[in-house]
């Protein structure tokens, strides 16, 4: 659900499996945690399940808005029908399919993997196999198999329900969009371990019910938490080294990437700060995301990201073009911190070589011996302590620690 069609219509996600056992916590990063200053509601409110329950004929409880639509929408009615058929067989719970030869057995793989991509509640799904042709009916078959029974998913899919549910009751009512995938995003990055060793990783249910995620799961629980808030989104996959599965948003007329899965810091500065949350890749344009992964095109193009507007560093106002703007968001971000509490900030650089300046010259003191930093602090009348930690430099990012 939730797309658009016309001239940029989406939609994308890739035949690349998300289903390889790696960790997803981002890049290798160096150590860097430096002491620069030791100073003397949606729509959706619910929090239960509709009371209008929709089942399959096999008795499988189907949950609204668990589909995100995207590669789907361009089928003509041969590839359509073939979709609609795979589906129909996985929630009835049949052992099998047939594939006519009204499509190429190329066409009827990407309509698998559309199934796979699109349709958010298939976790129960072990496996599908290709058999052989059958002269008589003049089709291919498709064995399915199923991890659970019908009553266990059920369950597991009103347990899942529930938790977004939960979740969304959470929001302000007077949120905007963008307020609601911060929402969702931090919710993500705090709640749900970055793990290979849950056994529902690559789905909704575990990101929501075990918490623990790959990227798959991180993607299609962000999408569901979307479609409960009526916010445009779709499933994008990749490569980064190993397949990969984030996400893209329709905000403010233009598209975005938000990646959860790597926007989790990494273990080492994990353990030290356990409630830092990253935004590198929250609401990004392509640039951001073309500078370590590729797209999969296989069963689709994604719509173009070129937009900035509602980019977290420009937004909220952490986009540093010269080293003078520099000191005044790390003033202006210090004494927010100050004032409500927070603990960490982040500022990107318009070059990697403002942001090294910005590391020397910060700390660097004058004739009297007195850095920029002491004077912040000093207009600030902090007492506490600032850091600054440059695991993210080679991003051309700082994170700022104020304590």
């Amino acid at each position: 659900m939730l797309c658009s069609r016309g001239k940029n219509r989406i939609f994308c996600a890739a035949a690349a499996l998300c289903f390889l056992l790696t960790a997803l916590s981002g890049c290798e990063h160096e150590d860097g945690i430096t002491v620069i200053s030791d100073g003397t509601a949606a729509e959706i409110t619910e929090s239960s399940a509709s009371d209008t329950e929709v089942y399959a004929p096999s008795g499988l409880y189907i949950p609204e808005h668990m589909v995100t639509k995207y590669a789907s929408l361009d089928y003509d009615a041969r590839m359509q029908d073939a979709y609609d058929s795979v589906v129909d067989t996985i929630l009835n719970f049949e052992p099998s399919a047939h594939m006519p030869l009204t499509i190429s057995e190329t066409d009827y793989v990407k309509v698998l993997e559309t199934v796979r991509c699109e349709q958010l509640m298939l976790f129960y799904l072990k496996d599908r196999t290709l058999g052989d042709f059958d002269s008589f009916t003049h089709s291919y078959t498709i064995d399915f198999t199923y991890r659970f029974s019908v009553d266990e998913v059920n369950a597991m899919l009103k347990e899942t329900e529930q938790a977004a549910l939960d979740i969304i009751s959470q929001l302000d009512e007077n949120m905007s969009d963008y307020e609601k995938l911060k929402f969702f995003h931090d919710y993500l990055v705090l709640n749900v371990e970055s793990s290979v060793d849950g056994e529902f990783a690559d789905s909704i249910y575990g990101a929501l019910i075990d918490k623990k995620a790959l990227c798959e799961g991180y993607a299609k629980a962000f999408s569901y938490l979307c479609n409960l808030s009526g916010i445009e989104n779709m499933i994008v996959t990749g490569y980064t080294g190993v397949d990969h599965m984030w996400n893209m948003v329709k905000l403010g007329g233009s598209w975005y990437h938000i990646d959860i899965g790597w926007d989790q810091p990494a273990q080492a500065l994990k353990s030290q700060y356990p409630d830092l949350i990253l935004y590198q890749y929250f609401l990004v344009d392509d640039a951001v995301i073309q500078n370590n992964r590729s797209i999969n095109n296989y069963l689709c193009s994604p719509p173009d990201a070129e937009a900035e507007t509602m980019n977290y560093f420009i937004y909220e106002d952490r986009y540093a073009s010269d080293y003078e703007e520099a000191l005044n968001i790390i003033e202006d971000s210090c004494r927010s911190c100050i004032d409500t509490g927070e603990k960490y900030f982040m500022l990107k650089f318009d070059s990697s070589n403002l942001c090294l300046q910005t590391i020397s010259d910060l700390i660097k003191p004058d004739e009297n011996g007195v850095s920029d930093i002491d004077r912040i602090v000093e207009r600030l009348n902090f007492k506490g302590q600032i850091s600054y930690i440059d695991y993210y430099k080679q991003y051309r990012i700082l994170i700022f620690v104020v304590e």
